[in-house]
């Protein structure tokens, strides 16, 4: 680069952009003059690295002026292309590389790239693999192909071609640690024993936030719920703004039956973020099992402030307001509800269970009849049922329920005393 070039950059840094402009034309003009093809190209991708496109691109323009027999400036310029969502522009450039070109597996790794980009896996796969049979061992093609299946979802073959890159020792040829993305890929087909195997051969002072969160998350998922606790304080402690790690601690410690500590934790989460209605879910049920009903309501009604139609948040709100009693209000909550054309199942259960506790039995009847046609095979809502149905000494209904109940649990407790009690009535 030349002294223009230099200043330029300097003029950057003290934010001085008309100047910066000026030392920009000025050092295109002694490059041109001077035809310093070397010192343009450094100049125009350290223009690239630090986001100048437009004078990245002037820069590459004025190279294929001086020497138009490179090839390479057609890659830089379709890069641009791609960087500046002129994605056509970028292709038509690229695709003017013909097969005998030195350059054509770099363009075919870059149109893969742009392919993958658009979503066309397909298409971008086709490319990898034809810039694979040009240059069969080149690492490179192989991680790129692995990258393209870990994104479309395909982890089990992206597992394959990770595994061969470690056997192949290239690990540190990557940004990414290979045994991070290979522990992401059997994470994310339910392999976490296998994802805990790589992330834990990993030093600790090469884990990332992201690392350590998989690794916590998948002791959580394999139920051993000390090490998760201990994995996710961890990663706390090195990024306390990582803000899902506090659901999933307080998740961990809630298993643990940690329930105050899993409070504080969810509440560390909510006061980075204040507008998650899962947090606020969480903090509610919480609040439940620690018998702080009003507590629980108060984050019931911010969930629903931040997400009026989350459905488990309503039906949590109903069962603390049948809880307290207050069967009017929750006549009033669904009836609003039907009126706005929202239905749900559980709806016709809770209202039954509303009008047999003000004794109101045949409305309490028709409601869980209605239920019986979509929750037949929900076990709490037979009991409810069932109990009503004993209530009502409609032993013929509640044969039919026992019967029902059994199929979908035979060794179930209460309905096997049901009906040994109704063998014995006959």
């Amino acid at each position: 680069m030349n002294n223009d070039a230099e200043k330029m950059f300097d003029a950057i840094r003290e934010n001085e952009q008309e100047k910066a402009l000026v030392y920009f034309n000025e050092s295109l003009k002694k490059a041109k003059i001077e035809k310093d093809i070397e010192g343009l190209a450094e100049f125009a991708r350290s223009l690239h690295m630090a986001g100048f496109l437009e004078q990245s691109k002037e820069s590459y323009l004025l190279l294929q002026e001086l020497a138009p027999e490179i090839e390479e400036w057609n890659l830089f310029l379709a890069e641009i292309a791609i960087d500046q969502n002129q994605t056509d522009s970028g292709l038509d450039l690229l695709l003017q590389f013909d097969e005998e070109s030195e350059l054509y597996p770099n363009a075919l790794l870059m149109l893969a790239d742009a392919y993958q980009t658009m979503g066309l896996y397909e298409v971008s796969e086709h490319k990898i693999k034809e810039a694979m049979r040009i240059l069969p061992d080149e690492p490179v093609l192989v991680y790129a192909l692995a990258q393209l299946y870990h994104t479309s979802g395909k982890y089990k073959e992206a597992i394959i071609l990770y595994e061969q890159l470690v056997e192949e020792e290239t690990q540190d040829l990557w940004q990414e640690n290979l045994f991070i993305l290979l522990a992401d890929c059997h994470n994310a087909i339910g392999n976490f024993e296998e994802g805990i195997d790589y992330l834990e051969q990993i030093y600790q002072e090469d884990h990332t936030s992201d690392s350590l969160f998989q690794l916590g998350f998948a002791y959580l998922q394999l139920k051993q719920f000390p090490r998760a606790v201990q994995i996710f304080e961890q990663l706390l402690e090195m990024d306390p703004d990582y803000n899902s790690a506090y659901f999933y601690l307080a998740e961990s410690l809630d298993e643990e039956h940690r329930h105050e500590e899993a409070l504080d934790a969810i509440q560390k989460g909510i006061d980075i973020d204040p507008y998650q209605p899962e947090f606020f879910l969480f903090q509610a049920k919480l609040y439940l099992k620690l018998s702080e009903e009003n507590e629980a309501e108060k984050s019931l009604d911010q969930v629903l402030h931040l997400d009026p139609d989350l459905m488990e948040a309503k039906l949590l709100k109903i069962d603390l307001l049948i809880g307290q009693e207050s069967y009017d209000e929750v006549i009033q909550m669904i009836e609003t509800e039907d009126n706005e054309g929202i239905y749900h199942p559980n709806y016709e259960w809770r209202l039954a269970k509303v009008y047999n506790e003000i004794e109101e039995f045949v409305k309490a009847a028709a409601h869980f009849d209605k239920a019986y046609l979509t929750l037949a095979d929900n076990l709490s809502f037979l009991e409810d049922y069932s109990e009503f149905l004993r209530e009502e000494a409609n032993d013929t209904k509640l044969a039919e329920l026992v019967a029902k109940a059994l199929m979908l649990d035979p060794n179930h407790t209460y309905f096997n005393e049901l009906r040994e009690n109704l063998l014995t009535s006959e």
